[in-house]
């Protein structure tokens, strides 16, 4: 049977009233159940809070510590070349040294002599930090480590084969910093043949 919106029925009053009964009762029976799950709840608030309060902590601390990652960071790039350079100022020092002695007494021999040794210091501190040169002269043509300048036709050459360096190629660690500028030999065309 279908009921309208504001109909009830007899049987259906005595449950809900029955019910509210058992409520209240319930109400009235557990007062120490609810104070004890709200003391409970009081404690887990208390628990929560302390662990919202560690958690802000840890972040303050976490950005604070990018922070300092970032100037630290900042201060090693800054400085990070100060013990090369400091290498590099006798090399300074000494050709300061050639130039005004080749204004002074324009022996070219003894300039020669100090340039000579002046490059020699300059290539051994370089090779310390781990840059390495490597003759291309005579190897094939790698164009991961070569850039070709010029192709030239040659007989005596292979083709593909570098015949002439024009620029070193320089290595840092095993990591290419500079390809070699080379002039590779190429087939010579044949001259009968139009």
């Amino acid at each position: 049977m279908a009921l309208s919106h504001g109909e009830r029925t007899v049987s259906q009053e005595p449950e809900m009233e029955g019910e509210k009964t058992q409520m209240q009762g319930t109400d009235f029976k557990d007062k120490d159940a609810l104070s004890e799950l709200t003391k409970e709840l009081t404690v887990e608030k208390e628990k929560n809070k302390e662990l919202y309060d560690r958690y802000l902590r840890s972040q303050a601390e976490f950005e604070n510590f990018k922070k300092r990652m970032e100037r630290e960071k900042c201060e090693y790039f800054k400085y990070a070349l100060e013990r090369l350079i400091k290498d590099l100022l006798p090399v300074f020092d000494h050709l300061e040294l050639a130039i005004k002695s080749a204004k002074e007494s324009r022996d070219f021999d003894s300039f020669s002599e100090g340039v000579q040794l002046i490059y020699k210091q300059l290539k051994d501190i370089l090779a310390k930090e781990g840059l390495a040169y490597e003759c291309s002269v005579g190897e094939k043509f790698d164009p991961c480590k070569h850039e070709a300048m010029m192709h030239i036709e040659s007989g005596e050459h292979e083709p593909n084969v570098i015949i002439e360096e024009h620029k070193k190629g320089y290595f840092l660690n095993d990591r290419l910093i500079r390809p070699a500028m080379v002039t590779v030999a190429k087939k010579p065309k044949n001259k009968g043949s139009s």
